[in-house]
Order: C-alpha cells, then sequence, then structure tokens
C-alpha cells in the first residue's frame, strides 16, 4: 500500500508563507538539499496540491527547466511530469499537467490510491489541504522542511483546531550550507 507524505517548507515558527503569501525565505541556492529534494520527487508518482497553491506553482515550474543550475532544472521536469491531484471544490484550469482534480470525497479519493500499485504520493501545499488531509487522518509521514527564519506572521502549517496526534521522529537531515533541517516523523499507532 502507497503512503501519503506530507512534505513541507517551513519556517522555524511554523509558517508555510508570509502573510501576503510571500515564499522568497525559501531560496537558499543549497544544491545538496535540492538534489535531495529530486530525490524525493524520484521517489513518488503524485502529488496533492490545493488549488491555489497549485495556481501558483504552475507559474513557476514550467519555466524552470531552463535553469542555469542543472539541479533545478531536473526539479523542475520532475515537477512537469508527475502527476498533480488538485484538491478544489470548483472546477479549476489544470493546465500544468498531467493534473486532475479530487472534489467532495477526499477520504475516499485518496484511500482508493494508496491501494493502486506504485511509488508514495506526497502532500505538498497549501494550509488548506494539509487541514483537510489532517482533518481526515489521511497522512503517513511528516517531512517538515525547516528552514533557519523566523518570519513573525504568515500563513501556519496548522491551522487550529486539531487533533492532537503523537509522532515519532524516524529520521533528521541537516544541510549544513542553508542550514535547513528536514524532520521525519511518522504518526505512533
Amino acid at each position: 500500500m502507497r503512503k501519503v507524505i506530507l512534505s513541507v517548507m517551513v519556517t522555524l515558527d511554523g509558517f508555510t508563507a508570509g502573510p501576503n503569501g510571500e515564499l522568497d525565505w525559501i531560496d537558499v541556492g543549497d544544491d545538496a538539499l535540492d538534489s535531495h529534494l529530486a530525490d524525493l520527487l524520484r521517489g513518488i508518482d503524485g502529488m496533492f496540491f490545493g488549488r491555489v497553491a497549485y495556481e501558483m506553482l504552475a507559474q513557476h515550474w514550467p519555466g524552470a527547466e531552463v535553469s542555469s543550475r542543472s539541479i533545478e532544472a531536473e526539479q523542475a521536469r520532475l515537477m512537469n511530469t508527475i502527476p498533480k491531484i488538485v484538491l478544489s471544490r470548483s472546477q479549476p484550469d489544470l493546465n500544468w499537467g498531467p493534473a486532475w482534480r479530487i472534489g467532495d470525497d477526499l477520504a475516499e479519493a485518496v484511500s482508493r490510491l494508496k491501494e493502486e500499485p506504485g511509488k508514495d504520493l506526497a502532500l505538498f501545499a497549501g494550509a488548506t489541504a494539509i487541514s483537510a488531509f489532517l482533518e481526515r487522518d489521511l497522512i503517513d509521514e511528516y517531512r517538515l522542511i525547516v528552514f533557519p527564519v523566523v518570519l513573525g506572521d504568515g500563513q501556519p502549517l496548522f491551522k487550529a483546531p486539531q487533533p492532537r496526534r503523537s509522532l515519532r521522529l524516524v529520521e533528521t537531515t541537516r544541510f549544513d550550507e542553508s542550514g535547513v533541517v528536514i524532520l521525519r516523523y511518522q504518526p505512533i499507532s
């Protein structure tokens, strides 16, 4: 059975973006970190996004394949070819493909996808999508990519209220160039 892995970039004070959606703090130019993230992409068969995150990322990744940084170009190729599953009650324009939409019955759709053969699935972004997965207990692994920055305000990773969950730390990966740390957790049953 495939797993759903929450893999999200977060500040030290728990924000996924600044108050106006700013993400300038994630561009740290750390090749080792980018290689690690490309490895994650190579290990999945699909990516979940909220509609807003999907639309924002659709503006960046298609043009990033021409990056002068070879690792960023590789990440872009992977981001552009791995299927994207967009959580939305509306019918968004899914021009950054391959992509399809999941509407009202998230738990059933994700359960079906987890039962299909293949590699794991990743939940990358938006706070609303993350909350929807948390509310339905659909996350099998948490990978918090913690950046050494304090924003003081912004879009929180975990919207309140959420049920209490106990997690076990299974791996820590440190990137000296940027100071980023990846904390990998699994739920305690």
